[in-house]
């Protein structure tokens, strides 16, 4: 599955790339390209059986509102899970065609620091033995945008933000790492990490 995500990702940069105008057209940004809708999908998860779906609405160069939702595949995933998040994004000066992965040249790259709050609900599986975990969390989080003139956009970042409010519970068995195992993915829940592609317009 891993492999199938860098070859759809190096496959669509490079359909990208070509789409791509003239030097002379993007010496500079210009700031139409910041105010722009962007639909993204989340493709981290899906060596985890896990998908998000974004919407990002650019307010200005520095600033946007980014919110996802997702959660497992049915039919797919032994594992019931749903959230959802909303970010707000401080974007830093932009760099203009700045090339992602040293190759693929886009028309321009912004790094943003991102505050969020998010939700999420668990039915899991550990062991065999099956488990209810659902919380809330405040973090923090860096990463990076690229856009490309035809409007293809990647973007990725981590972060994290501790539980709030937590509630795990054992439904039928607890397994015999059960409480330190509990206590272990209570404080990894936070982690917060993503990889997207999509569309700006």
């Amino acid at each position: 599955m891993k492999q199938l995500i860098l070859v759809v990702i190096s496959i669509l940069l490079t359909t990208s790339n070509n789409f791509g105008q003239n030097q002379a057209q993007i010496e500079k940004v210009s700031d139409s390209l910041f105010l722009r809708h962007s639909f993204q999908f989340n493709i981290a998860g899906l060596g985890f059986e896990r998908y998000g779906i974004a919407y990002e609405l650019r307010l200005s160069e520095h600033h946007a509102l980014f919110v996802q939702g997702g959660g497992s595949f049915p039919f797919i995933s032994e594992e019931k899970e749903y959230g959802f998040g909303l970010h707000y994004k401080f974007y830093l000066q932009a760099v203009s065609n700045a090339k992602f992965l040293w190759l693929f040249e886009s028309a321009y790259r912004n790094t943003f620091v991102d505050f969020n709050v998010r939700y999420m609900n668990l039915d899991g599986i550990h062991k065999d033995a099956n488990f209810k975990y659902d919380a809330f969390f405040t973090g923090v989080g860096l990463g990076q945008t690229y856009v490309w003139e035809s409007g293809f956009t990647m973007s990725y970042w981590l972060g994290y933000g501790p539980p709030i409010g937590a509630e795990f519970k054992w439904q039928d068995s607890v397994p015999e790492d059960g409480n330190s195992w509990a206590k272990m993915y209570k404080n990894s829940s936070g982690l917060d990490f993503g990889l997207t592609i999509g569309y700006s317009f």
